[in-house]
C-alpha cells in the first residue's frame, strides 16, 4: 500500500509539473516569434512578490534561468514522451473534468490517475524524470540562495514545508 501511495504521489507531482509546463507552452505558442524554445517555469526560481531584487540580483537570476531552462525543457520533453497521445488526451480531459467538479489535491490526482492508467514501465520512467527534476530544482535553489540576502531567504517557503503547521500544546 505504501508503494502504491508513493507511486501515486510521484505521479501527481509529475502531473503538476507537466500541467505547469503545458500551460506555459500554450502561452509561448501564442507569442509571435517565440519558436525556439517553449517557456518553462523553473519552480526554484518562483520568488514571492514580497522579495524585491536589486538590479545585480535580477541579472544573476536571469542568468540562472538562461542556464537551466534547456535542461528543464529536456526533462519536460522526456516526460511528455512517456505517455501516449491517448493518455495525454485522457489526462487533459480528466484534469478539466475534475477541476470543473471542484476537486482539488488528492481527490483531483486520483481522478486523473484513474483516467490515465500508466503501465508499470511508464510509472518507473515518470519516477526517474521526477527525481531528475527535483535534483535540478535543488541545484538551482542552491545557486539562488547564494544570490539572495538572508532577509530575502527568510521570505521563501522551504520545499516540502508548505502546508505543514506545528501544533501548539494547550
Amino acid at each position: 500500500m505504501l508503494k502504491v501511495s508513493k507511486a501515486l504521489l510521484t505521479f501527481a507531482l509529475i502531473l503538476a509539473c507537466v500541467a505547469t509546463v503545458d500551460a506555459a507552452e500554450k502561452g509561448a505558442k501564442k507569442k509571435k516569434g517565440n519558436k525556439k524554445q517553449p517557456a518553462v517555469r523553473i519552480q526554484a526560481l518562483n520568488l514571492p512578490d514580497s522579495i524585491e531584487l536589486s538590479a545585480e540580483q535580477k541579472e544573476k537570476v536571469a542568468a540562472l534561468k538562461k542556464e537551466y531552462t534547456p535542461q528543464f525543457v529536456a526533462l519536460q520533453k522526456k516526460n511528455r514522451e512517456i505517455m501516449t497521445p491517448d493518455q495525454l488526451k485522457a489526462r487533459r480531459e480528466a484534469m478539466k473534468a475534475a477541476k470543473d467538479a471542484g476537486k482539488k489535491g488528492k481527490e483531483l490526482r486520483e481522478s486523473v490517475d484513474e483516467a490515465v492508467k500508466l503501465t508499470d514501465e511508464q510509472q518507473k520512467q515518470m519516477k526517474e524524470v521526477t527525481a531528475a527534476t527535483r535534483k535540478l530544482n535543488g541545484e538551482v535553489r542552491g545557486k539562488l540562495e547564494s544570490v539572495l540576502t538572508s532577509e530575502q531567504l527568510a521570505k521563501i517557503k522551504k520545499p516540502g514545508k508548505a502546508g505543514k503547521k506545528k501544533k501548539k500544546n494547550s
